[in-house]
């Protein structure tokens, strides 16, 4: 039995260099406040020798924005109850976010767009200093993936956006259809930077060159299957995820999986800009979030672990149940109590799991496709499914993916997608936690008060 929660917890893991516009956590509300360190000047942006560097502040950007946007995003579609008391964190969790909430517009919509904006930034430098041969460079896929992630996110969680303060702002169909663009240059350009990689004389910078070729591909496929997805285009869905290889087997043999990396810095406040936000919210001593009275309360499934009842006091008082690593972290352990988050647990961005489910959801009830979901529902101890109805199946489906994909980003834009384009409305309504209030109706990010004008 565990009575407190680790101050820290130290792990080897790498964590990009950010280019530009480093985010500093802070107490309260500032929770990200915009930095602008000049990291590269701008007569350096036309120096080949600094593509690495770019390449490294891309993925140094995106990793704290996709962290923070899966934490915040968790408690606005309830699969967290935010314990915190600061009052923009509040309203997130009741789904009440207004305009004028910096929480929010400063690590979900903020960060989000800086991804974006520098990831096809660094697109178009590769593109001018490497000339004709751009596409054998993987990093330059990586950042096209990078893109497409950033893009996609925006579209799963922004109800609309403009594109750096200009023009009419994009709906999330306009937006996926962007990350899709992204996703299939990335993809064409790790399959030429593996068709050249035979043309590498040293063996080592061989093999690297290929396996990161492969990773950036596979990475791309299973962006671009679920922005099709998302865009409510099966067959375009069907097709990236079946791309995906090594594929999954089994539960025992998952196929391909990338993640993301963090870093424990030489003190907190550096810890709160390099490290996993999961950690400080839950797992550094006085958790600021449960699952007390969500949906993901005793389901008695390692995929979604938690400790006992009664062992955590959270920051606004009382005990209750505070999850711990599900699948998407390094620091899943498979039990039903599970293992603490650390500031360096990875994160899962994209998988053969994830490509599988996309598929087991676009090509609907088969054989093969009740098999593979009763694969899942056994990991809870759930008896299997015998000639479900294709509402069973989905509604099935549904639920293990929620439980798979627990707090790692995955539910707004699931739940945005069930009701679209499926009229399944599963979010929260009603009294929330005792009554005490009730949730909002957003179903969506709004437009910070600084893009309204």
């Amino acid at each position: 039995m565990r009575n407190t929660r680790l101050a820290h917890r130290s792990r080897t893991a790498t964590f990009a260099l950010t280019l530009a516009g480093a985010a500093t956590l802070a107490g309260c509300g500032d929770w990200l406040e915009v930095t602008n360190p000049g990291a590269i000047e701008n007569p350096a942006l036309e120096d080949p020798a600094y593509l690495q560097l770019m390449y490294d502040g891309v993925f140094g950007d995106f990793q704290p924005a996709f962290a923070w946007t899966a934490l915040f995003s968790g408690a606005f579609t309830d699969e967290l109850r935010m314990h915190h008391t600061f009052f923009e964190n509040l309203e997130m969790d009741e789904r009440r976010v207004t305009e004028n909430n910096a929480t929010y517009a400063l690590a979900v919509f903020n960060g989000l767009h800086r991804t974006r904006f520098l990831a096809d930034s660094v697109a178009g430098r590769y593109r001018a200093l490497l000339g004709d041969s751009v596409d054998h460079d993987v990093r330059y896929a990586g950042t096209l993936a990078v893109s497409g992630y950033a893009w996609t996110l925006l579209a799963e969680n922004i109800c609309e956006t403009r594109i750096d303060a200009e023009g009419a702002p994009l709906q999330p169909d306009a937006l996926f259809t962007t990350a899709i663009e992204r996703f299939e240059a990335a993809i064409l350009a790790a399959d030429a930077a593996r068709a050249n990689a035979p043309n590498i004389e040293n063996v080592a910078a061989r093999a690297s060159a290929i396996a990161g070729a492969d990773s950036m591909a596979n990475l791309a496929r299973v962006g671009a299957a679920r922005a099709a997805l998302g865009r409510g285009d099966v067959a375009t869905a069907i097709t990236y995820a079946q791309a995906v290889t090594p594929a999954y087997v089994s539960r025992e043999d998952p196929g391909f999986r990338f993640d993301l990396h963090y870093i424990q810095g030489n003190s907190f406040a550096e810890t709160r800009r390099t490290g996993n936000p999961f950690w400080e919210f839950i797992s550094a001593g006085g958790a600021w979030v449960s699952v007390s009275g969500t949906p993901f309360e005793n389901l008695d499934d390692p995929r979604v672990p938690h400790g006992e009842a009664g062992i955590i006091t959270v920051a606004s008082g009382g005990q209750f149940f505070v999850p711990n690593s599900p699948p998407s972290f390094s620091t899943h352990d498979a039990s039903v109590e599970g293992a603490m988050f650390e500031s360096t647990s990875t994160i899962r961005l994209a998988s053969a799991m994830e490509a599988r489910f996309i598929l087991a959801e676009a090509q609907g009830n088969t054989a093969a496709n009740v098999a593979f979901l009763n694969e899942q529902r056994a990991v809870a101890g759930a008896a299997p499914l015998v000639n479900p109805s294709d509402a069973e199946y989905m509604a099935a489906l549904r639920e293990q993916r929620a439980r798979e994909f627990f707090i790692d980003g995955h539910r707004i834009g699931d739940l945005r997608r069930y009701e679209a384009q499926h009229g399944v409305d599963l979010w929260p309504s009603g009294p929330m936690y005792g009554g005490d209030t009730s949730f909002g109706e957003q179903k969506c990010w709004p437009t910070p008060v600084s893009e309204l004008f």
